[in-house]
C-alpha cells in the first residue's frame, strides 16, 4: 500500500507543476495553451553581474554556481528580486540546476521563457543551446538533445542589455540613471516566468483561432512539431456541453471549421468564453498530447471612420496602462495584481486599456478575456532608433513573435506597433512602418493596425 501511495504521489508531481509553497508567480503562464506536464522554475537562482564583459573569457557559461542570489522572475533592479541594483546592467549571468522527471523520457523537452530583456543565450552543462533577441517576446528552447530524463543538469543564462544603443526596444525604461518625465526604472534580464514542459514529438505546436461570427463558425489553423498520420481532435464546449467536435489529420495544411450554433458573443459587457480541448491521438485512439484552451466569439473592424465590435459601432473608453509596479517594475508581484488592474479600470468607468510601451504578459490578457476588457497591444518601441537598419531588423523579429503569441485573445482588438516616433526619417522609417503594417496583417488580418500613435502615419487603419 505504501508503495502504491508513493507511486501515486510521484505521478502527481510529474504530471502537474512542481513548485514550493513560496514559489513566486506559480500560476501557469500560458493559459490559452495549457498542458499538465510542466515544471515552474521560478524562485531562487544564483547570478552575477558582468560589468567588465569578460564572462565568456572566464568560462562563466560552465559555472555551477554564482556568488549572489536572485528571485526569478523579478528583474535585478526590482525590490522583489532581492537585489535592487538600479544602475545600468549591460551583461549578467544566471544559473540554476534543473532536474528532468524520469517519466519525460521519449518526449520533447522545452525550456520556456516568458520574456528576457534583451538578448539571452542558453547553456546546458556548458554547451551553447540557443540565442534569442527581443526583450518582450516569449520563446521556447528545445532541450531534448541536451538533457536526460531522471538526471540533473546545470542551466546557465547569459543576458545582454544595451538600452542606450538605439538598437533595441526599451519602452519607458529611462535612458538616464534617475527616472525622469515619463520614463522609469529599467528592467534587465529575466522578467517573466521560466518553466519546463514535456511534449509528444508529434504534439501540437500552436494554433491560430479565428472567430467568424458572420458565418457562425470558429476557424482553427493548427501547426505540429511533426506532421504525422495521427489525428487532431478538437472539442468546443459551453461549460459541460459539447458545442462542436471535429477530427483532422495532423498536417500543417489542415484547417478546422467548427459550426457554433446558438452562438454566444464576447464583449466587455458579456465576456462569454468557450472552452477548447485539443487532443492528438494515434491510430488506436491513445492521447499523445492534450492542450486546454478557450476562445471568444467576437469580431472587430473599422469602417466609415468608426470602430465596430460584433458589427455594431462601439465607443472605446480606454485608460493608458503603462504596466509598472513599485516593487516588481515590469513584473506584477502576483497574478492577483494583474487582475486588480483590470478591476480598477472597470470600476473607474473604462471598458478597456491601451497597453502602453510594454508588451504585457499573457496572464494579463487572460484576465482581460475573462473579465471583459478590451485592449490595444503595443510594443515597447521607445529607445529604438527607427532610422537604423539593425534596429529595424531587431524590431521586425520581436514584433512578429508578439503578434503570433497574442493573436488568439478576444480582448485584444487593435495592434499599435509604434508610439511617438518623432525624428523618423523619410527612408528607413517609412519602409519600416510599411513593412511592420504588412507583416502584422499577414500574421493577423482580423484586427485593425494603428501604425504609430504620435508623429506621421505611413499606412494605418486608425488615425
Amino acid at each position: 500500500m505504501k508503495k502504491l501511495l508513493a507511486a501515486a504521489m510521484l505521478f502527481m508531481l510529474n504530471s502537474w507543476s512542481c513548485f514550493s509553497a513560496d514559489t513566486p508567480r506559480a500560476e501557469y503562464p500560458r493559459p490559452q495553451f495549457e498542458r499538465e506536464q510542466w515544471l515552474n522554475l521560478n524562485g531562487t537562482w544564483t547570478f552575477d553581474f558582468d560589468f567588465g564583459k569578460s564572462g565568456k573569457d572566464r568560462r562563466l557559461q560552465s559555472a555551477e554556481k554564482f556568488d549572489k542570489n536572485i528571485t526569478v522572475p523579478f528583474c535585478p533592479e526590482s525590490k522583489l528580486s532581492g537585489v535592487g541594483y538600479t544602475d545600468f546592467i549591460e551583461q549578467m549571468w544566471y544559473q540554476r540546476n534543473i532536474t528532468i522527471p524520469s517519466d519525460w523520457n521519449g518526449k520533447k523537452i522545452f525550456l520556456n521563457f516568458g520574456a528576457v530583456d534583451y538578448c539571452a543565450e542558453i547553456y546546458v552543462d556548458g554547451k551553447f543551446v540557443q540565442r534569442h533577441f527581443g526583450g518582450s517576446s516569449s520563446f521556447a528552447v528545445d532541450l531534448t538533445r541536451y538533457v536526460t530524463p531522471g538526471k540533473t543538469h546545470n542551466l546557465v543564462v547569459f543576458v545582454q542589455d544595451d538600452l542606450r544603443s538605439g538598437l533595441q526596444t526599451g519602452g519607458k525604461q529611462c535612458g538616464n540613471y534617475y527616472s525622469g518625465g515619463c520614463s522609469y526604472t529599467r528592467t534587465t534580464g529575466i522578467w517573466q516566468t521560466v518553466w519546463m514542459e514535456a511534449v509528444s514529438a508529434d504534439g501540437l505546436k500552436s494554433v491560430f483561432v479565428r472567430p467568424d461570427i458572420d458565418q457562425k463558425q470558429l476557424i482553427i489553423e493548427p501547426e505540429f512539431y511533426n506532421e504525422s498520420a495521427n489525428t487532431l481532435e478538437i472539442t468546443l464546449k459551453d461549460g459541460n456541453k459539447t458545442v462542436a467536435k471535429k477530427s483532422v489529420n495532423c498536417a500543417n495544411s489542415s484547417v478546422v471549421v467548427l459550426p457554433v450554433k446558438n452562438m454566444k458573443l464576447w464583449s466587455p459587457e458579456d465576456p462569454f468564453l468557450y472552452d477548447l480541448v485539443y487532443q492528438v491521438k494515434d491510430a488506436k485512439g491513445n492521447v499523445l498530447d492534450e492542450v486546454k484552451s478557450y476562445a471568444g466569439m467576437r469580431k472587430v473592424h473599422t469602417a466609415n471612420g468608426r470602430f465596430y465590435l460584433n458589427n455594431q459601432p462601439y465607443f472605446q473608453r480606454l485608460v493608458l496602462d503603462q504596466g509598472f509596479y513599485p516593487e516588481g517594475i515590469w513584473t506584477a508581484p502576483s497574478d492577483e495584481d494583474l487582475k486588480n488592474d483590470i478591476v480598477l479600470g472597470k470600476e473607474a468607468g473604462f471598458n478597456g486599456a491601451r497597453l502602453h510601451q510594454k508588451v504585457f504578459e499573457e496572464r494579463y490578457y487572460y484576465w482581460a478575456d475573462k473579465l471583459g476588457y478590451i485592449t490595444w497591444g503595443e510594443s515597447a518601441s521607445w529607445m529604438l532608433d527607427v532610422n537604423k537598419e539593425l534596429a529595424a531588423r531587431n524590431f521586425l523579429g520581436e514584433w512578429s513573435e508578439v503578434v503570433v503569441r497574442d493573436r488568439n485573445h478576444p480582448s485584444l482588438v487593435t495592434w499599435t506597433p509604434f508610439n511617438e516616433t518623432w525624428g523618423g526619417g523619410p527612408d528607413a522609417y517609412v519602409r519600416l512602418v510599411r513593412d511592420v503594417y504588412n507583416i502584422t496583417k499577414a500574421i493577423d488580418p482580423t484586427r485593425p493596425v494603428n501604425d504609430a500613435s504620435g508623429d506621421n502615419h505611413v499606412i494605418t487603419d486608425i488615425w
